[in-house]
């Protein structure tokens, strides 16, 4: 009996010793286990904090300030590839002027600007007119000149307006408008000695012995030779053949 009971108690320490093991090695399992979940949780962090870390440093080094010699490089690359040229032509009536490219480049830390070039227009200038020197005309000045033969002939010239020159005399207008009617004039002598002898083939004495031919000025007989009795502006000049 008492074996018996010796052994039932030497298991039940057994048991209560296996039971103090299992209990030490599941607190130390779950230690274990904690410690695993925080080296992972930490292990996260880490990796987490040094994406962040990869994040930021990039647009750390983009908000760097360039320093003035690549700057100005970056700049000039841009200016030369971005940049026109601007060029104008002015055309004048004479010649054609060009004006030279212009280049104009700026240098910023973002964008390059280019002026605009604004073309000179030449001005012109026109000498004034200078005022017409047309001398006005003389007005024509005119006569009425007739010529009648005998009876049995009537007219040769029918009155008609001849124009003439300032000193003109009765012998000047006659011969002029018989030269232009295509009549034959038989004259002798010029100036105060001048005289008519035939007109159209009609001589002096040819219808008796005192006829001839007479001249007549605003129906006045002459006192003086036609070669100087001088005309004027609308007068009357009849040659008569008298029987």
């Amino acid at each position: 009996m008492k074996k018996w009971m010796k052994g039932t108690a030497f298991l039940s320490l057994l048991f209560v010793l296996f039971s103090l093991v299992g209990c030490g090695s599941n607190e130390q399992t779950t230690n274990e286990t904690k410690k695993e979940e925080k080296t992972v949780q930490i292990k996260k962090q880490n990796e987490q904090e040094k994406k962040e870390e990869a994040k930021v440093e990039p647009s750390s080094e983009q908000n760097k300030p360039m320093d003035s010699s690549t700057v100005a490089s970056e700049e000039k690359k841009e200016n030369q590839s971005t940049t026109p040229t601007s060029t104008s032509k002015q055309t004048s009536p004479s010649n054609q002027q060009q004006t030279p490219t212009t280049k104009n480049t700026a240098v910023t830390t973002n964008k390059s600007s280019t002026p605009t070039t604004t073309p000179h227009t030449p001005t012109s200038t026109t000498p004034a007119s200078k005022p017409s020197t047309t001398a006005t005309p003389k007005p024509t000045t005119t006569v009425t000149l007739s010529i009648v033969g005998p009876k049995d002939r009537g007219n040769i010239v029918a009155a008609t307006k001849v124009s003439f020159n300032e000193g003109d005399t009765i012998y000047d207008i006659i011969l002029a408008t018989a030269k232009k009617h295509g009549i034959v004039i038989d004259s002798r002598g010029s100036g105060a000695t001048a005289y008519i002898e035939g007109i159209d083939n009609i001589y002096e004495f040819d219808y008796g012995p005192k006829s001839g031919w007479v001249f007549e000025q605003n129906g006045i007989s002459l006192t003086k030779s036609i070669g100087v009795t001088k005309i004027k502006d609308g007068d009357r000049i009849e040659c008569i053949y008298s029987e």
